[in-house]
């Protein structure tokens, strides 16, 4: 059982982290929140962060390219922004691209320093403890990184923490050998000699290989043959097959390691010729690929990525959620390779100093990632930062808060937001300065420099990493979720329990479980309490109003809702089951909430069917509503088939009328006054909306409180939901809390 005592710990009032910036390259050293600590997070205090020269120059040549450049250069980002234009409109595709290239980014994902917090779900590391940290995004380059556990690794008593803040790369090695499957005896090329390739040196030489090098810069050759390469060449063919036919008996080497980094073809073509005949080439470096038929063919060779440091590094159960796999199953994860790294540097089999070519202060680091992107670094093998000493005694815990100039929060809303993802950043924080009555108390986001950024750019009060500051906080009487969809609920009840009115992003939560909180305290409110809301825009489109407006005098409705949505990849987050619950809960709940607000009816029976698609890909859901008054909605949501067609369609009929809103662009009427309306761009009521709810939070004369009818939303996903499960119809209770059964 761990120890209950912890000793206290100071933050400084200036934590620093590099930040980098899309849009032009820029870089700088920042003043940011220390980073969130999760239950299953270590917060290390960096002493030593190590520069992937060949990676992070990369980063940072693209982001100062020009747009066009940068297209050229990433023609998969160029596919979504297209996709987003056609489905979307010119301007919220505008707000999208804009806010990436704004939205500071970190560098750096690997690193070493001393434990100085731990999560409550944490038990084996304390305090103290001297680590290891790998990951982009989360090992970077600052003063603090809050790593997940399975990123983190102890550090041998005899292995410097310079040494080990180059475990990433290490683990890359490590893990590229795996891939190429070496045996004690064969030979092996490695072309660029840079950090990993001097690590395939030594580490193939420590596995009873013979080993050459090629590489332009014949220091970095040098140092491959003092660590155990029998020769090491420039990239002339001829020389470099020489030796590879020298140390391999005249059959070619048993395999080819690329680390570099061009778009020239000279390396792969330089590998075929090298190796022998079903030999393997293995690639670690961003070069270009173009396999010559003849050759590869003619010696049946195999060609071979690596997945980065080890398995699960990709994989959120085991990089954000600490959950392991057994080791009889999968041998060597991301953590197992930086232990094996680590224990390889202990038993002296790899030499890590000699590699390290230029030692920094953190403080220098603009100038020296400047000096790489100009090229003036080209020599450099190993690259650390180094940081200044913690200071040590007994020190008082500070909150991770940020507080700017500015007066206190004075409108009649006064928001907090918890979380600030895309979505949120282009669609609904571009209109918080036009919304009259809303200012703006704290921003939470889990990355420092992300919180900081945003609150310096739409003017928060203050910047922070703990959601509880907002929660605490008496200036803020409204809180504004917009995490990714598994935290929804939780954050809503903590608001509502806090006295604080909450908008919640879509949807309002993923299971009955995480709904039963919030409809227990909305039970409990008296007419001054908290009210709900939630981000179902459509309701408020120009187009929705209008077209409720053509059935004013009708009291049954039959609404049908279509949808042809583009394709979600299988590992996008929404279709985790923790993080995102699926499209249904993602996306679906809005046309469920659509249906009902049309219909102005409760409904009381739901029937769902879906179709079966082990991929989660091309999905589709039949979802059938049957009201109090008599009236009708259907939902048909169809993945994969939206090509040429408009993405969506809602149709409303009754009482001799009908209404058809054609992708939120134009709206045809029919019966009664008729008529209709068109839109240049789609308006899907994003502003509208944020204006309702301001009325509603401020208690303004005439506003509409919204809080059942979106409790009733959420309960009809649900019943949706327990449908599709159990194959039957759904009944709802049409009274508050709308339960199901």
């Amino acid at each position: 059982m761990r120890a209950a005592f912890y000793p206290t710990v100071f933050f400084e009032d200036d934590v620093k982290q590099v930040r980098h910036y899309l849009r032009n390259g820029a870089l700088d050293i920042g003043e940011v929140p220390v980073p969130a600590l999760g239950s299953g997070d270590v917060l290390v205090r960096s002493h030593y962060s190590f520069v992937s020269v060949g990676t992070e120059k990369m980063k940072v040549s693209q982001a100062r390219m020009n747009l066009v450049e940068k297209a050229k250069e990433r023609p998969d980002q160029v596919k979504l922004v297209i996709n987003t234009l056609k489905e979307q409109g010119l301007i919220p595709t505008l707000r999208k691209v804009q806010e990436r290239l704004k939205a500071p980014t970190t560098l750096g994902y690997s690193c070493a320093g001393t434990v100085i917090e731990v999560g409550s779900d944490v038990d084996e590391f304390r305090v103290g403890d001297r680590v290891a940290c790998i990951g982009e995004g989360v090992a970077t380059h600052g003063e603090y990184n809050a790593v997940p556990r399975n990123l983190v690794a102890h550090v041998p008593a005899n292995v410097s923490l310079e040494a080990a803040s180059a475990s990433a790369v290490g683990a890359i090695a490590l893990q590229s050998i795996r891939r190429a499957k070496l045996e004690l005896g064969e030979s092996v090329a490695i072309i660029g000699l840079g950090l990993l390739g001097q690590f395939l040196v030594q580490l193939c030489r420590a596995n009873g290989c013979r080993v050459i090098g090629v590489d332009l810069d014949p220091g970095k050759r040098a140092i491959a043959v003092q660590d155990g390469a029998e020769a090491a060449c420039g990239p002339e063919m001829d020389e470099a097959l020489y030796h590879a036919l020298r140390i391999s008996g005249g059959v070619g080497v048993d395999a080819v390691f690329l680390t570099v980094s061009t778009q020239d073809l000279g390396p792969i073509e330089m590998s075929a010729t090298l190796v022998r005949d079903r030999g393997r080439v293995v690639c670690l470096g961003n070069t270009a690929i173009e396999l010559e038929y003849r050759s590869w063919f003619g010696k049946e060779l195999e060609f071979l990525f690596t997945r980065a440091m080890g398995a699960g590094i990709y994989e959120p159960d085991y990089f954000t959620r600490g959950k392991d796999y057994p080791i009889g199953y999968i041998r060597w994860t991301a953590n197992r390779n930086m232990q094996a790294f680590l224990d390889l540097i202990a038993q002296g089999k790899l030499t890590v100093p000699r590699l390290i070519t230029h030692r920094f202060p953190f403080s220098e680091a603009v100038s020296v990632f400047d000096k790489i992107a100009s090229g003036e670094l080209s020599h450099a093998v190993g690259i650390v930062f180094e940081y200044p000493e913690p200071e040590r005694g007994v020190f008082e815990l500070q909150p991770r808060l940020l507080t700017f100039g500015g007066e206190q929060p004075c409108g009649a809303v006064r928001l907090g937001q918890i979380g600030a993802g895309n979505y949120a950043k282009s669609m609904l924080m571009p209109y918080f300065p036009s919304l009259a009555g809303l200012s703006l108390g704290s921003i939470c986001t889990t990355k420092g420099a992300n919180a900081e950024a945003l609150a310096k750019r739409y003017g928060f009060r203050k910047a922070t990493t703990d959601a509880g500051e907002l929660l605490r906080d008496p200036a803020i009487n409204a809180i504004m979720v917009a995490t990714r969809h598994g935290s929804h609920a939780r954050f809503a009840a903590a608001a509502l329990e806090a006295g604080k009115h909450a908008y919640v992003e879509k949807p309002l939560a993923t299971t009955g479980e995480q709904l039963a909180p919030i409809a227990a305290v909305l039970g409990k409110r008296g007419t001054e309490g908290p009210t709900l809301w939630v981000g179902h825009n459509r309701r408020f489109s120009p187009l929705s109003q209008r077209a409720l407006a053509h059935f004013k005098d009708v009291e049954v409705r039959q609404v049908i809702c279509t949808v042809r949505s583009a394709s979600v990849p299988a590992d996008s987050w929404i279709q985790d089951k923790v993080e995102g619950g699926g499209i249904l809960v993602g996306d679906v709940c809005h046309f469920i909430d659509l249906a009902i607000y049309f219909a102005r009816s409760m409904p009381v029976e739901v029937s769902a069917f879906a179709t079966p698609d082990p991929g989660h890909r091309d999905e589709s859901w039949a979802i059938t509503l049957r009201f109090a008054n008599g009236g009708l909605g259907v939902v048909h949501y169809v993945c994969g088939s939206q090509k040429g067609l408009e993405r969506e369609s809602i149709d409303i009929l009754g009482g001799g009328r009908s209404a058809q809103i054609i992708g939120f662009r134009r709206l045809i009427l029919r019966g009664g006054p008729g008529g209709g309306m068109r839109q240049l761009q789609p308006d899907l009521g994003q502003k509208a909306m944020l204006q309702a709810m301001v009325a509603q939070f401020s208690g303004a004369p005439g506003a509409v409180d919204y809080t059942e009818s979106f409790l009733v939303s959420a309960q009809a996903l649900l019943a949706a939901q327990r449908s599709i499960a159990e194959r039957r119809i759904v009944t709802m209770e049409p009274r508050f809390p709308f339960g199901i059964g």
